[in-house]
């Protein structure tokens, strides 16, 4: 019998032992935020990814550059963006604020031409080195359906929230998002506006601003459509600066 307690006792405290260690090491996650810019201009960078290559999970800045995500003391963080180096940084051991700047590549002319011509081809890159997230389909009532027989432990964590993959969804939303965003940005671009209203400056961005079209409307209209659409926003423009106290009452 005090043998028996003994081998009890023993297995008792190597579970305490063990459930301590998951303990430790899930309070040592620590959430690395910050700011991602271009080291220029200083200016934070919208749509750069971050990817947790330890984890394999992610997130994309903001509009102004600015990034959250958890990660363990030692996982090795990565931001990336198009025409820029990437840049790699270890997660320390204590939750941190840092400001990433990354630098621009230089590319040859033909370079240049050979992007500036297909917007198509920017896309394509980013999905195949993000398939991963851009495929990631989230498990329904039918993928429990079909998993259920062969494998059924993985078809009941299929019923269980799962912070992976809430992480997945989110990249995939964020990825998506971006992608629409700068394929507005191709089309209705700066330099087409500009040779259209002759607006330079603050004007411009002002403007860029005011009458930024939508994802569906970029992806429909023909390019007479969005030549119509600019010469028809630019008389709306001039009318509301010759008129603001009219824009004031209709708003």
């Amino acid at each position: 019998m005090p043998r028996r307690i003994k081998r009890l006792t023993g297995c008792i405290g190597a579970l305490c032992f063990y459930l301590l260690f998951c303990l430790q090491q899930a309070n040592a996650q620590v959430k690395v935020s910050g700011m991602v810019a271009d080291a220029d201009t200083r200016s934070g960078l919208p749509g750069v990814t971050i990817i947790n290559k330890s984890t394999r999970s992610g997130t994309v800045t903001n509009e102004s550059g600015r990034f959250s995500i958890d990660a363990m003391p030692g996982d090795s963080l990565e931001f990336s963006m198009l025409s820029f180096y990437r840049k790699e940084l270890s997660v320390p051991t204590t939750s941190m604020f840092i400001n990433v700047y990354l630098s621009k590549r230089i590319f040859g002319l033909q370079e240049v031409q050979i992007r500036s011509k297909d917007y198509h081809q920017d896309s394509l890159s980013i999905r195949q080195e993000y398939g991963k997230y851009f495929n990631y389909h989230k498990p329904g009532a039918m993928d429990v359906l079909k998993t259920l027989p062969s494998n059924p432990i993985t078809a009941l964590t299929y019923l269980v929230p799962s912070k992976a993959r809430k992480r997945k969804e989110h990249f995939q939303e964020q990825l998506v998002y971006w992608e629409k965003e700068k394929f507005i940005d191709y089309r209705y671009n700066a330099e087409l506006v500009e040779r259209m209203t002759k607006l330079n400056g603050n004007d411009l961005d002002t403007f860029m601003h005011r009458f930024r079209p939508g994802y569906q409307f970029i992806m429909d209209a023909s390019e007479y459509d969005l030549l119509l659409y600019i010469k028809q926003s630019f008389q709306q423009y001039q009318q509301e600066k010759a008129n603001p106290a009219k824009k004031e009452e209709e708003n």
